[in-house]
């Protein structure tokens, strides 16, 4: 059976379409918030151009001062401490750079080249702040500072760092046991100089110097057996 089609009145169409009405909600939507879309756009653009420009400065920072730690490495090795001192200061004000905490090490050398044992100290202590947490520069720097007091006879708190830098397991544990038994003997603790050497061979039995070591036990241990009893 046909169907009659339904006419729709006036009011009916003028009322707007469903797709009109959602462009035109759309439209006021972006209108109201319009000013917020623009701030969003423009942060965003900024921080592309902060972080574009963050690598430039770096990068112009790293140049610079590879230029200059190569010319003070020049006067360090030439023994020309004061001089290196100098342009390693230099070096240290481009503080973004790479360059910059490693120029505390040498600085720190080359004051204990010239027996200012205060200043290689700080330095000493500067680049130890910049290192990573077990890394091999924070052993560096740990025996670094080790030496420096071990040289002023500052052996309790060389002690310390030698055996801070003992447990990074980098390329110097050797040598951090060995100061540290060194200097426990110098304090006249060879109980203590013992265990350090005891230590070095546990963590590394197959090292080069694991016959010096076990000289070192026994003669030290001979120490303690001469020793009267209840001494």
């Amino acid at each position: 059976m046909a169907t009659t089609s339904r006419r729709l009145s006036r009011k009916e169409l003028r009322q707007p379409d469903w797709f009109q009405t959602v462009t035109e909600n759309a439209f006021e939507f972006y209108q109201r918030q319009r000013v917020a879309v623009y701030l969003g756009i423009a942060v965003v653009i900024l921080l592309l151009l902060g972080i574009w420009g963050w690598g430039v400065f770096k990068e112009r920072q790293d140049s610079m001062a590879a230029q200059e730690f190569g010319q003070a490495m020049t006067q360090y090795h030439a023994g020309r401490y004061r001089d290196a001192i100098a342009g390693l200061e230099k070096v240290q004000t481009h503080r973004w750079s790479r360059y910059a905490n490693l120029a505390h090490l040498y600085e720190a050398n080359s004051y204990l080249a010239l027996n200012d044992f205060t200043k290689a100290t700080n330095a000493a202590q500067r680049f130890i702040v910049g290192t990573d947490q077990n890394s091999l520069m924070r052993q560096i720097g740990l025996l670094t500072l080790a030496d420096i007091e071990e040289r002023q006879s500052q052996c309790k708190e060389a002690i310390k760092n030698y055996g801070e830098a003992g447990k990074i397991k980098a390329a110097f544990t050797e040598r951090a046991f060995l100061g540290e038994a060194r200097c426990a003997v110098q304090m006249g603790d060879v109980k203590g100089g013992i265990a350090a050497y005891r230590q070095l061979l546990k963590d590394q039995p197959e090292s080069p110097l694991a016959s010096y070591v076990r000289f070192q036990i026994s003669e030290l241990e001979s120490k303690i057996a001469a020793q009267p009893v209840g001494k």
